[in-house]
């Protein structure tokens, strides 16, 4: 009898063994999630930055679904390692091993994949160098008006970032407007580290930030021609009297402050005395400059006189 039933029962157990796992399948079913995950940098050496090229990766996790389900993106981590890194050179580039840490309390309940495996990691020294703190103006002083030498303290400032950065800084830029004029002590103002076209490098310090600033508006020195007009003392021998006279030059260029030159039309010479002249004369005089101004040349002139009985 048995030996007439052994396929009925290895059937029986068979279709047992289907049904008990379709069952439990139904009760608790395999179940598969992916995310997301942002890669972390670990060990990084002294006086290194690490920039991320793969900055995230993708997780697979598998397993019960009653299992999988208890974990979120932010139970898993990601993270690499780099301590043993060579850094016998200024700027490495290496892919390195993933690190996945899950949650011990599922670790062992799941499975799962990282995509990709390794991440791509660029470190760089990081450096420093001193720089003269450059002053730019960011407007014009009004007209008949200049700046003064700005008095900056400290002089100079340490700029350091990772060396690609550093590189491309070409100067330390103080930019200063009219609100700074005035302050008898001064201001505290913002230093901004910039590449050879003036824009600001990103991701470079500079120390100090700040440094203190003093700035002065003072009158431009500005140019006026002016007629030369030449004072005479006495007369010509009588009956000859004064038919004409030049100058050379007949005019002159002064210097000077605006609100000073606006006063000034001409410019009078030493006198020159025709006391018993009985004939044309040639006099080199000196120019009586006005205060406050200067001339722009020779401070003397040629004045020829005639003298006519006519």
């Amino acid at each position: 009898m048995i030996r007439h039933n052994w396929r009925y029962k290895v059937l029986a157990l068979a279709v047992a063994l289907i049904l008990w796992n379709y069952v439990n399948s139904e009760r608790n079913p395999q179940s598969r999630q992916t995310y997301s995950v942002p890669v972390r940098v670990v060990s990084v050496a002294p006086g290194r930055t690490a920039d991320l090229l793969t900055p995230r990766i993708s997780v697979t996790i598998s397993g019960l679904k009653t299992v999988v389900d208890t974990v979120s993106r932010d139970d898993i981590e990601a993270s690499i390692d780099l301590s043993g890194l060579r850094t016998d050179k200024k700027i490495v580039k290496a892919s390195v091993p993933v690190k996945l840490n899950l949650p011990r309390t599922v670790e062992r309940d799941l499975t799962f994949t990282i995509k990709p495996d390794a991440a791509q990691v660029q470190v760089e020294a990081i450096e420093a160098r001193r720089l003269p703190v450059e002053v730019y103006f960011a407007s014009q002083p009004p007209l008949g008006y200049s700046y003064s030498s700005p008095v900056v303290s400290p002089g100079s400032v340490d700029v350091s970032g990772r060396i690609s950065q550093l590189a491309k800084v070409k100067s330390a830029v103080l930019t200063l407007s009219d609100d700074a004029v005035g302050s008898p002590n001064g201001d505290y103002y913002e230093v901004t580290p910039v590449d050879a076209d003036g824009n600001a490098v990103a991701e470079v310090k500079v120390r100090p930030a700040k440094v203190r600033a003093k700035l002065e508006m003072v009158e431009a020195p500005a140019t006026r021609a002016a007629v030369v007009s030449p004072t005479f003392d006495g007369q010509p021998k009588f009956p000859l009297k004064i038919t004409k006279y030049t100058v050379t030059p007949s005019s002159v260029t002064l210097q000077g402050k605006p609100s000073t030159l606006s006063g000034v039309s001409a410019v009078q010479t030493e006198k020159i005395s025709l006391d018993g002249v009985d004939a044309t004369v040639t006099r080199d005089v000196a120019l009586k400059v006005p205060r406050g101004t200067k001339v722009t040349g020779g401070r003397t002139v040629r004045v020829t006189v005639y003298v006519s009985a006519d």
